[in-house]
Protein backbone atom coordinates (compact mmCIF):
# COMPACT_ATOMS: atom_id res chain seq x y z
CA UNK A 1 0.00 0.00 0.00
CA UNK A 2 1.53 3.39 -1.13
CA UNK A 3 1.09 6.82 1.04
CA UNK A 4 -0.22 9.78 -0.83
CA UNK A 5 3.11 11.20 -0.73
CA UNK A 6 4.57 8.50 -2.66
CA UNK A 7 5.61 8.03 -5.88
CA UNK A 8 3.01 6.39 -8.40
CA UNK A 9 4.21 3.52 -9.92
CA UNK A 10 1.67 1.56 -12.90
CA UNK A 11 2.83 -1.38 -14.53
CA UNK A 12 2.39 -2.87 -18.19
CA UNK A 13 2.36 -5.96 -19.12
CA UNK A 14 2.67 -7.22 -22.92
CA UNK A 15 1.21 -10.58 -22.91
CA UNK A 16 1.17 -13.21 -25.83
CA UNK A 17 -0.99 -15.99 -25.35
CA UNK A 18 -0.85 -15.42 -21.49
CA UNK A 19 0.85 -18.22 -19.22
CA UNK A 20 -1.81 -20.08 -16.70
CA UNK A 21 0.17 -18.56 -13.69
CA UNK A 22 0.18 -15.00 -14.66
CA UNK A 23 -2.39 -14.18 -12.35
CA UNK A 24 -0.78 -14.95 -9.49
CA UNK A 25 2.46 -12.76 -10.52
CA UNK A 26 0.33 -9.98 -10.95
CA UNK A 27 -1.26 -10.54 -7.53
CA UNK A 28 2.57 -10.31 -6.43
CA UNK A 29 3.04 -7.21 -8.16
CA UNK A 30 0.10 -4.79 -7.10
CA UNK A 31 1.65 -5.10 -3.50
CA UNK A 32 4.04 -2.78 -4.97
CA UNK A 33 2.27 -0.78 -7.54
CA UNK A 34 -1.06 0.93 -7.42
CA UNK A 35 -2.29 -0.57 -10.82
CA UNK A 36 -1.48 -3.04 -13.12
CA UNK A 37 -2.21 -2.63 -17.36
CA UNK A 38 -1.88 -6.04 -19.31
CA UNK A 39 -1.50 -5.61 -23.08
CA UNK A 40 -2.90 -8.80 -25.35
CA UNK A 41 -0.91 -8.55 -28.62
CA UNK A 42 -3.63 -10.21 -30.93
CA UNK A 43 -4.22 -13.45 -29.21
CA UNK A 44 -7.45 -12.69 -27.33
CA UNK A 45 -8.96 -10.67 -30.41
CA UNK A 46 -12.94 -13.09 -29.10
CA UNK A 47 -12.17 -12.08 -25.59
CA UNK A 48 -12.48 -15.99 -24.44
CA UNK A 49 -9.07 -16.12 -22.67
CA UNK A 50 -9.24 -17.39 -18.95
CA UNK A 51 -6.34 -15.84 -17.51
CA UNK A 52 -7.21 -12.19 -18.98
CA UNK A 53 -10.83 -12.77 -18.17
CA UNK A 54 -9.24 -13.43 -14.32
CA UNK A 55 -7.12 -10.68 -14.69
CA UNK A 56 -10.10 -8.79 -15.46
CA UNK A 57 -11.90 -9.99 -12.27
CA UNK A 58 -8.83 -9.36 -10.20
CA UNK A 59 -9.22 -5.06 -11.07
CA UNK A 60 -6.19 -5.14 -13.44
CA UNK A 61 -7.20 -3.64 -16.48
CA UNK A 62 -6.79 -5.58 -19.53
CA UNK A 63 -6.61 -3.92 -23.62
CA UNK A 64 -7.15 -6.55 -25.95
CA UNK A 65 -4.94 -5.53 -29.34
CA UNK A 66 -7.14 -6.60 -32.15
CA UNK A 67 -3.98 -7.93 -34.18
CA UNK A 68 -0.09 -8.58 -33.20
CA UNK A 69 1.67 -5.57 -33.76
CA UNK A 70 4.60 -6.48 -31.63
CA UNK A 71 5.87 -5.88 -28.32
CA UNK A 72 6.97 -2.45 -28.66
CA UNK A 73 3.36 -1.32 -29.83
CA UNK A 74 1.67 -3.37 -27.08
CA UNK A 75 3.73 -1.58 -24.21
CA UNK A 76 3.41 1.65 -25.85
CA UNK A 77 -1.25 1.03 -26.19
CA UNK A 78 -0.42 0.13 -21.99
CA UNK A 79 1.37 2.89 -21.17
CA UNK A 80 -1.07 5.09 -22.61
CA UNK A 81 -3.85 3.48 -20.74
CA UNK A 82 -2.21 3.86 -17.78
CA UNK A 83 -0.81 7.71 -18.90
CA UNK A 84 -4.70 8.95 -19.35
CA UNK A 85 -6.39 6.36 -16.45
CA UNK A 86 -3.91 6.73 -13.62
CA UNK A 87 -2.02 9.80 -14.45
CA UNK A 88 1.34 8.26 -12.57
CA UNK A 89 4.94 9.30 -11.99
CA UNK A 90 6.53 5.81 -13.24
CA UNK A 91 5.74 3.17 -15.33
CA UNK A 92 7.47 -0.13 -15.18
CA UNK A 93 7.17 -2.36 -18.42
CA UNK A 94 7.32 -6.45 -18.03
CA UNK A 95 7.23 -9.38 -19.71
CA UNK A 96 4.82 -11.58 -18.99
CA UNK A 97 7.31 -14.33 -17.54
CA UNK A 98 8.73 -12.19 -15.32
CA UNK A 99 8.76 -11.36 -11.74
CA UNK A 100 10.27 -8.85 -9.53
CA UNK A 101 11.80 -9.45 -6.12
CA UNK A 102 9.61 -8.04 -2.95
CA UNK A 103 10.94 -4.57 -2.66
CA UNK A 104 12.08 -3.85 -6.52
CA UNK A 105 10.03 -0.82 -6.98
CA UNK A 106 11.30 0.86 -3.95
CA UNK A 107 14.91 0.21 -4.43
CA UNK A 108 14.68 1.25 -7.51
CA UNK A 109 12.69 4.70 -6.80
CA UNK A 110 15.81 4.83 -3.87
CA UNK A 111 18.28 4.75 -6.85
CA UNK A 112 16.69 7.30 -8.80
CA UNK A 113 16.07 9.68 -5.97
CA UNK A 114 20.03 9.57 -4.69
CA UNK A 115 21.20 9.72 -8.63
CA UNK A 116 18.57 12.61 -9.10
CA UNK A 117 19.66 14.21 -6.35
CA UNK A 118 23.50 13.89 -6.91
CA UNK A 119 22.80 15.79 -10.44
CA UNK A 120 22.53 12.80 -12.09
CA UNK A 121 19.54 12.90 -15.49
CA UNK A 122 18.40 9.36 -14.71
CA UNK A 123 16.52 7.77 -17.78
CA UNK A 124 15.08 4.41 -16.44
CA UNK A 125 15.58 2.20 -13.43
CA UNK A 126 16.29 -1.49 -14.21
CA UNK A 127 17.47 -4.55 -12.51
CA UNK A 128 20.85 -4.93 -10.74
CA UNK A 129 20.38 -8.87 -11.65
CA UNK A 130 18.21 -11.20 -13.64
CA UNK A 131 17.77 -14.73 -11.41
CA UNK A 132 20.28 -13.60 -8.98
CA UNK A 133 22.93 -13.06 -11.54
CA UNK A 134 24.41 -9.72 -11.72
CA UNK A 135 23.67 -7.73 -15.04
CA UNK A 136 26.52 -6.58 -17.50
CA UNK A 137 27.26 -2.51 -16.58
CA UNK A 138 28.78 0.23 -18.92
CA UNK A 139 31.38 0.66 -15.90
CA UNK A 140 32.05 -0.85 -12.57
CA UNK A 141 33.72 2.32 -11.37
CA UNK A 142 30.33 4.39 -11.14
CA UNK A 143 29.09 5.35 -7.90
CA UNK A 144 25.59 5.06 -10.18
CA UNK A 145 26.26 2.31 -12.50
CA UNK A 146 24.27 2.09 -15.78
CA UNK A 147 23.64 -1.21 -17.43
CA UNK A 148 25.20 -2.14 -20.58
CA UNK A 149 21.98 -3.11 -22.38
CA UNK A 150 18.89 -2.83 -19.64
CA UNK A 151 15.89 -5.13 -20.32
CA UNK A 152 12.50 -3.41 -20.92
CA UNK A 153 11.27 -5.66 -18.45
CA UNK A 154 11.88 -4.37 -15.29
CA UNK A 155 12.21 -0.78 -16.30
CA UNK A 156 11.28 1.54 -13.94
CA UNK A 157 10.43 4.32 -16.52
CA UNK A 158 10.03 7.89 -15.19
CA UNK A 159 6.84 9.66 -16.83
CA UNK A 160 9.18 12.61 -17.73
CA UNK A 161 11.25 10.43 -19.41
CA UNK A 162 8.75 9.23 -22.12
CA UNK A 163 7.65 13.29 -22.66
CA UNK A 164 11.42 14.07 -23.31
CA UNK A 165 12.41 10.36 -25.49
CA UNK A 166 9.04 9.15 -26.55
CA UNK A 167 7.92 5.92 -26.63
CA UNK A 168 8.84 2.57 -27.85
CA UNK A 169 10.38 2.51 -31.26
CA UNK A 170 6.95 0.26 -32.89
CA UNK A 171 8.75 -0.25 -35.88
CA UNK A 172 11.34 -2.80 -34.34
CA UNK A 173 8.33 -5.06 -33.59
CA UNK A 174 9.98 -7.62 -30.86
CA UNK A 175 13.51 -7.64 -30.16
CA UNK A 176 15.92 -4.62 -30.01
CA UNK A 177 13.30 -2.65 -28.85
CA UNK A 178 14.97 -2.12 -25.02
CA UNK A 179 18.34 -1.38 -27.06
CA UNK A 180 16.96 1.09 -28.87
CA UNK A 181 15.77 2.84 -26.15
CA UNK A 182 18.81 2.37 -23.83
CA UNK A 183 20.49 4.18 -26.78
CA UNK A 184 18.00 6.90 -27.29
CA UNK A 185 18.28 8.01 -23.81
CA UNK A 186 22.03 7.92 -23.46
CA UNK A 187 22.26 10.36 -26.55
CA UNK A 188 20.03 12.51 -25.03
CA UNK A 189 22.00 12.48 -22.06
CA UNK A 190 20.04 10.38 -19.57
CA UNK A 191 21.38 7.42 -17.47
CA UNK A 192 19.86 4.04 -17.57
CA UNK A 193 20.87 3.25 -14.25
CA UNK A 194 20.49 -0.04 -12.35
CA UNK A 195 18.70 0.04 -8.76
CA UNK A 196 20.95 -0.86 -6.09
CA UNK A 197 19.53 -5.10 -4.77
CA UNK A 198 16.73 -4.79 -7.40
CA UNK A 199 16.13 -8.72 -8.84
CA UNK A 200 13.94 -9.99 -11.43
CA UNK A 201 13.06 -13.22 -11.93
CA UNK A 202 13.08 -14.03 -15.76
CA UNK A 203 12.14 -17.11 -17.73
CA UNK A 204 15.65 -18.85 -19.54
CA UNK A 205 14.98 -19.66 -23.13
CA UNK A 206 15.49 -23.58 -23.82
CA UNK A 207 19.01 -25.06 -24.92
CA UNK A 208 19.84 -27.64 -26.90
CA UNK A 209 23.10 -29.69 -27.16
CA UNK A 210 25.86 -28.29 -30.13
CA UNK A 211 25.49 -30.99 -32.00
CA UNK A 212 27.50 -31.60 -35.19
CA UNK A 213 27.47 -34.55 -37.48
CA UNK A 214 25.68 -36.49 -34.95
CA UNK A 215 27.46 -35.63 -32.44
CA UNK A 216 27.30 -33.64 -28.91
CA UNK A 217 29.84 -31.37 -28.91
CA UNK A 218 32.58 -30.95 -26.14
CA UNK A 219 34.79 -28.03 -25.29
CA UNK A 220 37.51 -29.03 -22.58
CA UNK A 221 35.21 -32.06 -21.41
CA UNK A 222 32.30 -30.32 -21.36
CA UNK A 223 29.34 -30.57 -22.83
CA UNK A 224 28.18 -27.59 -24.96
CA UNK A 225 24.29 -25.95 -25.28
CA UNK A 226 23.09 -23.52 -27.46
CA UNK A 227 19.90 -21.75 -27.22
CA UNK A 228 17.89 -21.59 -30.17
CA UNK A 229 15.26 -19.40 -31.33
CA UNK A 230 12.81 -19.94 -34.25
CA UNK A 231 13.56 -18.66 -37.82
CA UNK A 232 11.64 -15.02 -37.59
CA UNK A 233 13.09 -13.93 -34.24
CA UNK A 234 16.71 -14.50 -35.81
CA UNK A 235 15.19 -12.42 -38.47
CA UNK A 236 13.98 -9.35 -36.27
CA UNK A 237 17.47 -9.83 -34.09
CA UNK A 238 19.51 -9.78 -37.40
CA UNK A 239 17.92 -6.57 -38.74
CA UNK A 240 17.18 -4.58 -35.88
CA UNK A 241 20.64 -4.99 -34.72
CA UNK A 242 22.21 -4.07 -38.14
CA UNK A 243 19.85 -0.88 -38.06
CA UNK A 244 21.09 -0.01 -34.36
CA UNK A 245 24.45 -0.29 -35.05
CA UNK A 246 24.45 2.01 -38.46
CA UNK A 247 22.33 4.38 -36.43
CA UNK A 248 23.85 5.09 -33.08
CA UNK A 249 27.37 2.73 -33.51
CA UNK A 250 29.77 5.73 -34.72
CA UNK A 251 28.16 8.04 -31.32
CA UNK A 252 28.90 4.57 -29.25
CA UNK A 253 31.95 2.45 -30.55
CA UNK A 254 32.78 0.89 -27.27
CA UNK A 255 29.31 -0.23 -27.06
CA UNK A 256 29.05 -1.44 -31.00
CA UNK A 257 32.65 -3.64 -30.42
CA UNK A 258 30.99 -5.53 -27.53
CA UNK A 259 27.38 -5.54 -28.85
CA UNK A 260 29.38 -7.00 -31.90
CA UNK A 261 31.22 -9.56 -30.13
CA UNK A 262 28.24 -10.79 -27.95
CA UNK A 263 25.86 -10.93 -31.19
CA UNK A 264 28.21 -12.51 -33.62
CA UNK A 265 29.10 -15.21 -31.10
CA UNK A 266 25.63 -16.04 -30.59
CA UNK A 267 24.91 -16.04 -34.35
CA UNK A 268 27.86 -18.69 -35.00
CA UNK A 269 27.07 -21.24 -32.53
CA UNK A 270 23.45 -20.53 -33.28
CA UNK A 271 23.34 -21.38 -37.38
CA UNK A 272 26.51 -23.92 -36.67
CA UNK A 273 24.40 -26.05 -33.99
CA UNK A 274 21.24 -24.92 -33.71
CA UNK A 275 17.74 -26.28 -35.19
CA UNK A 276 16.26 -25.38 -38.39
CA UNK A 277 20.06 -23.98 -39.55
CA UNK A 278 18.61 -23.84 -43.79
CA UNK A 279 15.67 -21.84 -42.20
CA UNK A 280 18.04 -19.44 -39.67
CA UNK A 281 21.21 -19.07 -42.55
CA UNK A 282 17.85 -17.56 -44.67
CA UNK A 283 16.54 -15.47 -41.39
CA UNK A 284 19.84 -14.27 -40.87
CA UNK A 285 20.82 -13.09 -44.69
CA UNK A 286 17.62 -11.72 -45.04
CA UNK A 287 17.39 -9.92 -41.50
CA UNK A 288 21.38 -8.40 -42.69
CA UNK A 289 19.45 -6.89 -45.65
CA UNK A 290 16.27 -5.61 -44.79
CA UNK A 291 18.83 -4.01 -41.74
CA UNK A 292 21.25 -2.55 -43.79
CA UNK A 293 18.37 -0.97 -46.44
CA UNK A 294 16.61 0.63 -43.05
CA UNK A 295 13.33 -2.03 -43.66
CA UNK A 296 11.59 -2.38 -40.51
CA UNK A 297 8.01 -3.22 -39.39
CA UNK A 298 6.57 -6.57 -39.25
CA UNK A 299 8.04 -9.61 -40.98
CA UNK A 300 6.57 -10.66 -44.55
CA UNK A 301 4.13 -13.53 -43.76
CA UNK A 302 5.50 -15.75 -47.15
CA UNK A 303 9.05 -15.53 -45.77
CA UNK A 304 8.04 -16.28 -42.28
CA UNK A 305 6.40 -19.50 -43.29
CA UNK A 306 8.89 -20.27 -45.44
CA UNK A 307 11.97 -19.90 -42.62
CA UNK A 308 9.84 -21.68 -40.52
CA UNK A 309 9.27 -24.97 -42.73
Amino acid sequence: MTHQSDPRVVAVISAFHPPQDLPERVKQLNRQVIHTVVVDDGTDVEQTSSVLQELEAMGSTVVRMRENAGIAAALNEGIDVALSAWAPDFVVTLDQDSALDDGYIAAALETYAEASADGIEVGLVSAQSHNGRNVALLSRRARFPEAFDALQSGAVIPVSTLRTAGMLDARLFIDCVDTEYNLRLRSLGLATLVGKGCNMTHALGRAQPMMLFGWHVAILGRKRHVHSHPPFRVYYMTRNNIHLWRQYGARFPVWLIRKLRFQLESDVFRMLYGANRKGQYRAFARGFRDGWLGRLGKIDPGFERKISA
